[in-house]
């Protein structure tokens, strides 16, 4: 099973049409990921990251929506960032 990490700029640009990328994310993932991935990462910062950004855009409608898609998914896998794992992402930086 093939593991994928979904940050913020990715799912921006796969969402908001007006992002400079959103043409290149849509593409990566119809032809790529859908294909190569069967489940995804996203932390609660990411998370959290997304759905304030569309909710600052005016789109808390697309905020609730992907906001609920991610919280329902059978395929998004959750890692919720704790002091520890904080620490760790640091030291990795």
């Amino acid at each position: 099973m093939k593991t994928f990490f979904l940050d913020t700029s990715f799912i921006v640009a796969l969402e908001d049409r007006a992002d400079q990328y959103h043409r290149e994310a849509k593409e990566y993932w119809g032809k790529n990921f859908l294909k190569s991935f069967s489940r995804v990462i996203i932390t609660s910062y990411v998370f959290d990251e997304v759905v304030t950004y569309f909710n600052r855009m005016n789109s808390h409608d697309k905020a609730v929506e992907l906001g609920n898609n991610f919280l329902k998914s059978r395929s998004v896998q959750f890692i919720h960032v704790d002091e520890q794992l904080f620490r760790q992402g640091w030291h990795y930086f």
